[in-house]
């Protein structure tokens, strides 16, 4: 077999970065709906749902509009600690959008350079 000849039941989906908080990466997603039941259950704010039915199941905030429009979400963060797969996450985190401190790096590797200098 040299090919698959039929098409993939999951589609690349989109990332939803339109909270200044947080993300959602719908890729990642695996609908146990914790985040779901942490919104509503410990924060009441009941900001998540699930939509669509089977494969065509998403998760959705408020009214299916981005998360950054979200009137009722409170950005606590519940849902992101409840994540298991990573879905929800604090921006700035992804590999993509990493930033890099270079003079923090440098300090840290001279702290270490010192350190490993004077114990010998």
């Amino acid at each position: 077999m040299d090919h698959v000849s039929l098409a993939y039941q999951f589609p690349e989906r989109s990332v939803d970065i339109s909270h200044e908080r947080f993300g959602l990466d719908f890729n990642r997603c695996v609908l146990c709906t914790r985040c779901i039941r942490v919104c509503d259950e410990l924060e009441g704010a009941h900001t998540w749902d699930m939509a669509g039915r089977g494969h065509h199941s998403h998760l959705v905030s408020d009214l299916n509009q981005p998360w950054g429009e979200a009137s009722s979400c409170t950005a606590c963060g519940k849902c992101v600690n409840a994540c298991p797969t990573g879905a929800l996450f604090p921006r700035g985190t992804t590999v993509g959008e990493l930033q890099r401190d270079h003079k923090r790096l440098s300090y840290t590797a001279m702290a270490h350079h010192r350190r490993h200098h004077e114990s010998h």
